[in-house]
């Protein structure tokens, strides 16, 4: 595919394209190769691993409002999806996402309290995937700018390829940064990195990224999507109750609660969980010098 001219893509910043009718996410397999027709392109490449990959290469996955709808709805697919165990996001082609269509964003609001409807509404292609039960992991390669960084903290892991670029340049746009960034930035890099990352708005490296804290991990490119997919893998076969009640935990304290009431919450799901088949179950693998078969109980 050919890559988008100088005019709609560059380093810092966001990008703009014709509208179109949205596409929603359906569920291929990988013997499938036509998946042009989708915008979000869900599979499963392996028991209990889902993988929704952003599908417009030929635009870097710019997140216009039809392919927030679209992953929205496939987040929310994969949330009901019983099955599913653990998620990797990542984009088609040599990007993950390379920012917001925010010259088109809202423009048919009629005045500015229609524009934060837009943007709320907008923002939750972000928010679902974070509020997800489940373990998610962000597959990133090429650029993931300004509303691409937005994805990628809203995932719970985050592997970088060797040639990816990240950066939240909102100020060099003149625009303040929206979608939580200013809150997800702080409570993964800290406030004076998160400072570094949005006063300046410079791209990033992966090696920076994770210098900051940014990245889990940093990879060959060659090696992403199997580094990724070796992380959900063993993320799927653990407890789905314990993983979920994990999440809640670090939620609570990411958003503020006190020691007091994490240990609360902490105390009564350690209870549960010891009194689980699973539980049983992982002490028996430990002794026995094997790999636990969990099966939710």
């Amino acid at each position: 595919m050919n890559s988008p001219g100088a005019s709609e893509y560059s380093d810092g910043c966001f990008t703009r394209f014709k509208r179109r009718e949205p596409r929603y996410a359906r569920l291929v397999t990988p013997a499938e190769t036509d998946s042009g027709s989708s915008l979000v392109v869900w599979s499963r490449p392996a028991p209990g691993v889902s993988h929704l990959a952003l599908n417009q290469p030929e635009h870097r996955n710019a997140l216009t409002e039809e392919l927030a709808q679209a992953l929205r709805s496939a987040v929310g697919q994969v949330a009901d999806d019983k099955t599913t165990r653990a998620l990797i996001l990542t984009g088609a082609g040599s990007a993950f996402c390379a920012g917001a269509d925010l010259g088109a964003l809202g423009a048919n609001a009629s005045d500015p309290a229609a524009k934060r409807r837009v943007l709320r509404d907008y923002y939750r292609a972000f928010l679902d995937l974070r509020d997800l039960a489940i373990p998610t992991i962000a597959a990133i390669a090429g650029p993931a700018i300004g509303a691409g960084l937005n994805l990628a903290l809203c995932c719970d892991l985050r592997i970088v390829a060797d040639d990816a670029r990240l950066a939240a340049p909102f100020l060099k746009l003149g625009i303040h940064p929206g979608g939580g960034a200013t809150w997800m930035l702080t409570q993964v890099v800290g406030p004076g990195a998160a400072r570094e990352i949005l006063l300046l708005g410079q791209p990033m490296d992966a090696q920076r990224a994770w210098q900051l804290g940014l990245a889990s991990r940093v990879v060959p490119a060659d090696r992403l999507q199997g580094a990724a997919l070796e992380w959900a893998v063993s993320l799927a076969a653990l407890p789905a109750p314990v993983l979920g009640n994990l999440k809640r935990s670090l939620a609570l304290a990411e958003g503020g609660a006190g020691l007091a009431q994490v240990l609360d919450f902490e105390t009564e799901a350690q209870a549960d969980s010891l009194a689980s088949e699973d539980a049983r179950e992982g002490w028996s693998a430990l002794r026995e010098h094997r790999e636990p078969h969990f099966h939710d109980r």
